[in-house]
Order: structure tokens, then sequence, then C-alpha cells
């Protein structure tokens, strides 16, 4: 089976912010993923690992964080994506490719 592959259109590197209640344990393992995950689409992006309030203060793309703080970040970017297991990349990649496709930053070639 051949793999897919991707044309990111955005224009810009994709600016991601992983999020946890206070920034540094389970945000700087989901940024290790999620850095992961762009870079096997091929999506040129910088992420970064914050805390509830840098992330609410607004200016990524899209914000990766536990399904207990996605209610409260909603609306922090155009794109949130709630997880339910932060260290499952998977989950991750399914998130965060459907939501790249939603958006039309990214097309199937």
């Amino acid at each position: 089976m051949q793999k897919q592959k991707y044309v990111y259109t955005l224009g810009k590197p994709l600016r991601v912010l992983t999020v946890c209640g206070v920034g540094q344990g389970s945000s700087l393992i989901m940024k290790m993923f999620v850095e992961d995950v762009l870079k096997e689409l091929g999506v040129p992006s910088r992420v970064e690992s914050v805390e509830i309030l840098t992330a609410k203060a607004g200016g990524a793309d899209m914000v990766v964080c536990s399904i207990l703080h996605e209610p409260e970040l909603r609306g922090a970017a155009p794109v949130v994506i709630g997880l339910k297991s932060l260290v499952d990349k998977k989950e991750m990649r399914e998130k965060i490719l459907r939501a790249l496709l939603e958006k039309g930053w990214i097309k199937i070639t």
C-alpha cells in the first residue's frame, strides 16, 4: 500500500502550541510527538510547549492539549485539538491530519 503524500498550503510555518497546566511536563512530551507528526506530513512548523495562560494569549495556528483543557482553550487558535492520550502518536496524527485537511492547510497529492 502506497503512503499518501501531502502538500502544505498555509504559506508560512505552522505555529503550534502544546499546552498543559504548567507548561513543563506533558506539554514537552506532546511537543516532541507533534514535531514528529508534522515532519512526517511535510509541514514546516514551529512548536512550543506552554502553559494555559500563554496559550490563551493567542497567536498560534494550532493548540494541542488534553481533552481536559480543550474547552478552556477553544478560541485560542483557529484549531484546538484535545487528546485523550498525550502520548498516543496515532491519535495525535489522526486529529492533526483531519484538522489540517479541514482547514485546507494541506492537500492530498
